[in-house]
């Protein structure tokens, strides 16, 4: 037997979500764009009450899914990961994603390029951290290996280093490498790079220290 709405009533905490009432308890609740679809006195079979929240899910995921992207773009897997972890039906979540992609809010191809180039620009990684990370991300190897195709990783290991180099007070090579191998493994950097730049960085303190006893 069908039931019937005796009341539709806004949320306190949220005003565009209604709560359904039938046969004076309450049932269920709507986005305000479905809750406007009824009205109190309609008949709900139980079909159209599973269309209802089955419409509600995918409208409530696709805009929890734009709210995630409001903090940072994200890529696929980081919005279906956050989806999930919402309690959203798997269609609801396809779909969301499905959307999102063909709105162009999800892009894990440029994704990954402002990822790269952010680490440039403000904590400079080398290759094997980057493709680590990326991986994390849920970015495809065929993209992490396309963007990173044309990586400088000595200039991003000498990128990460040269602001750090006034701090590493000691004129023992042992410990100035160890200190900037240290570093730079951290980061990621294989260890060729780290020599080289251990290298090319001691040269220059050398050559920084030489200036200055000449200019005394």
């Amino acid at each position: 037997m069908p039931d019937v709405i005796t009341s539709i009533a806004i949320q306190k905490k949220n005003k565009n979500r209604f709560n359904i009432f039938i046969d004076e308890q309450y049932a269920f609740s709507l986005s305000r764009e479905l809750a406007e679809s009824i009205k109190t006195g309609d008949t709900l079979t139980e079909n159209r009450i599973a269309k209802l929240k089955q419409a509600d899910a995918h409208h409530t995921a696709y805009y929890r899914g734009l709210y995630f992207l409001n903090f940072r773009p994200r890529s696929r897997m980081e919005i279906k990961t956050y989806l999930i972890r919402k309690e959203f039906p798997p269609d609801a979540i396809e779909s969301t994603l499905s959307r999102l992609e063909s709105h162009g809010y999800i892009n894990d191809h440029e994704f990954a390029r402002l990822w790269i180039e952010n680490r440039r620009r403000l904590k400079p990684k080398g290759m094997y951290a980057l493709v680590g990370e990326l991986k994390q991300k849920g970015i495809d190897d065929h993209v992490i290996k396309d963007l990173l195709l044309d990586f400088d990783e000595t200039e991003s290991a000498w990128e990460a280093i040269a602001p750090r180099l006034n701090r590493i007070q000691t004129d023992d090579k042992n410990a100035f490498n160890k200190k900037i191998y240290g570093f730079l493994s951290r980061r990621g950097f294989s260890y060729s790079i780290c020599k080289q730049i251990c290298d090319q960085a001691w040269e220059k303190q050398i050559h920084a220290v030489d200036e200055k006893i000449s200019d005394d």
